[in-house]
């Protein structure tokens, strides 16, 4: 019973850490943005924050079922009670939070203040692939003259950067970072579908967020059998992350539109469009967790022919 209870313990510090954390970085993130901006920004809405922000509670999801069962299987916490627990748990943490972003995004707070000094000043050059953009007036003046060198095209001198609608053409951001992360930017935009997927699913209505949101904790808690595979804690973690980003991405697929219209048209009304996905998630957490009552009964099975 002290190991189950660390393990308690343990999920309930580790999710609210995780997410904060997932937050605080997506603050800083618009805040750099903020900063690059040109001209600069006045303030960050919460709103924005909470939008480019999306992938934090599927990111803290996948994290803290990861640790979790590990936690559980290293304290040797009786398997069956391990999932009850991260279900039951992760499904209240995530419903809570989900509900705490839905309620602050519909309130109406006020812009946090950057207090951001404008950068430079006449002959500022912004770049973009194949496109130089040459500032003649101060980066403050959004309205102010450019010069625009299109690579394989003569210059373009714009005295007013309007564009056919009459709206100001939008300059390109400072050059924080040049160089894309190829590895961490397809997963966090994977999770930020993900996010966005559960914030839609709330606002269909509780039977499609619950349905949705337990079927795919129930398949994460499900795939822990992987846990099983090696004694070495750490590289389970390992192999747990290798899994999960699989079902971050057969998550996506299922919620894509081309994947959806073919599932609505499969099923011809026999399951309701809300509910397809999850059932899906659901019989696939069902047949793993067969397989691992197979594996279990053959291996006392064993266990009790070799006495």
């Amino acid at each position: 019973m002290k190991n189950y209870a660390r393990v308690l313990l343990f999920f309930g510090l580790c999710f609210p850490i995780l997410f904060a954390a997932a937050i605080g970085f997506d603050f800083l993130h618009a805040w750099v943005e903020a900063e690059a901006h040109i001209p600069f920004k006045n303030g960050i809405f919460p709103g924005e924050i909470l939008e480019s922000g999306r992938w934090a509670l599927p990111f803290t999801l996948y994290l803290t079922v990861v640790f979790s069962i590990n936690q559980g299987r290293r304290h040797k916490v009786a398997w069956p009670l391990i999932i009850l627990t991260v279900v039951l748990l992760a499904g209240a943490f995530t419903f809570g939070i989900s509900k705490c972003l839905s309620n602050v995004a519909a309130v109406s707070v006020p812009p946090l203040e950057t207090n951001s000094r404008f950068a430079g000043r006449q002959g500022l050059m912004l770049s973009q692939p194949g496109t130089v953009i040459t500032l003649l007036d101060r980066p403050s003046n959004a309205e102010g003259s450019r010069v625009v060198a299109i690579k394989d095209k003569e210059l373009i001198y714009q005295k007013v950067p309007a564009g056919a609608d009459g709206k100001m053409i939008g300059l390109p951001l400072l050059p924080f970072r040049n160089v894309s992360n190829w590895v961490s930017d397809p997963i966090v935009s994977d999770l930020s579908l993900s996010g966005r997927f559960i914030a839609a699913r709330l606002d269909e209505g509780l039977v499609p967020y619950l349905s949705w949101t337990l079927s795919l904790i129930l398949l994460l808690a499900s795939l822990g059998l992987v846990f099983e595979l090696s004694c070495w804690p750490l590289a389970n973690i390992f192999l747990g992350l290798l899994v999960f980003r699989g079902v971050l991405a057969f998550e996506v697929f299922l919620n894509s539109e081309e994947t959806m219209r073919y599932l609505t048209e499969f099923t011809r009304g026999l399951i309701p469009d809300t509910l397809i996905t999850s059932v899906i998630l659901a019989s696939i957490s069902a047949l793993v967790l067969i397989y691992g009552f197979l594996i279990f009964l053959s291996n006392l099975k064993y266990r009790s022919g070799k006495k």
